[in-house]
């Protein structure tokens, strides 16, 4: 197979990783940057960058041109975007996506989605056959299973091989503003984060090398044709663990604790508004709640026995390599 590959997201976390590794690897890569996106970072051979934004479906086609695979990073993430801004963007932006692949002749289709896509209620150990979400309106979780279900629906229609990956929280050097880690260690410094429950339930964590890995394993193994694979480490600290080595890496105090049987009926209650359209955003959701407050297992023993995918960075060492990055944040933020 020609490796020539097609990234959106190339200027986020996820996709500037996956660029940087694919390039490491031989491989040939056309990044979708949007016209106002800070570039600095993709400028090594072997890289060519394309203007265009996944909303806006024309000459994504004619960019996809020559590329046998694409490798679809783009998202939003965070609680801070309009409610049908994450389905115009994650929902619309891959079916866009998805039509420009099926007239361009690409082979490979490769999604970045989310755990966030399982129903969590009574759940403790979620593997790929776990329920999708129904108890809660989360928009992040639900339109990224109306992604999901339109790559699936393109595979089995015979226009492309598709291959899903639902990673847990991500973390590692490269991490943007934004970010699942950068954003913690930012609510722990103004005092507005809470451990819910008292943080002694796990939190599903994959180091952003292993995700990387997983990816590219993705586009280049037959037997990845069809499949959906969870994305975690294997190894998972509690949430008072990663509290204390944030606090004791950034010399930011520890967070108190908030029961949650206060924080659930908040959540339901602004569901509750979002379904009446009273709230265009959604600050907390019933699912992000359950995420949070319990004690899940995401699993990524399919990806190993199919793919011999191997989680090759523990929490320690994987923590000790990102804390300078979120002290460089923190300094820029106290400037």
């Amino acid at each position: 197979m020609e490796k020539r590959a097609f990234v959106t997201g190339a200027t986020g976390f996820v996709g500037g990783a996956l660029v940087a590794q694919l390039v490491a690897e031989g491989w040939q890569v056309v990044a979708l940057v949007r016209a106002h996106s800070d570039t600095a970072g993709l400028s090594s051979p072997g890289i060519a960058l394309v203007v265009g934004d996944i909303c806006q479906p024309e000459g994504l086609a004619d960019a996809m041109a020559g590329c046998t695979v694409v490798f679809h990073c783009a998202a939003l993430t965070g609680v801070g975007h309009r409610i049908d801004d994450f389905y115009r963007v994650i929902a619309g932006g891959t079916e866009n996506l998805l039509g420009a692949a099926r007239a361009s002749g690409i082979k490979r289709f490769v999604l970045v989605s989310s755990v966030a896509v399982y129903e969590l209620e009574g759940a403790s150990h979620c593997d790929e056959q776990q329920p999708l979400l129904s108890s809660s309106i989360d928009p992040y979780g639900c339109a990224k299973i109306r992604a999901e279900a339109a790559c699936l629906a393109a595979h089995r229609q015979g226009q492309f091989e598709v291959s899903i990956v639902r990673p847990v929280f991500i973390y590692g050097p490269g991490d943007r503003p934004g970010g699942f880690l950068p954003e913690l260690a930012g609510m722990m410094a103004q005092g507005k984060f809470r451990l819910i429950g008292g943080g002694g339930n796990r939190i599903p964590m994959v180091y952003i090398d292993d995700l990387v890995n997983l990816l590219i394993a993705c586009a280049e193994q037959p037997g990845a044709s069809g499949q959906v694979y969870n994305a975690c480490s294997g190894e998972s600290p509690t949430w008072r663990e990663l509290a204390t080595a944030l606090s004791d890496g950034l010399g930011l105090n520890m967070p108190g604790v908030v029961n949650p049987r206060l924080v659930m009926p908040v959540a339901g209650m602004l569901e509750c508004l979002a379904k009446l359209k009273l709230l265009r955003t959604l600050p907390l959701s019933k699912a992000a709640v359950k995420l949070l407050a319990r004690d899940v297992v995401f699993p990524a023993d399919k990806a190993a026995r199919e793919l011999g995918f191997v989680s090759g960075v523990g929490f320690a060492e994987g923590i000790a390599h990102t804390l300078p990055l979120l002290k460089a944040f923190s300094r820029c933020t106290n400037r």
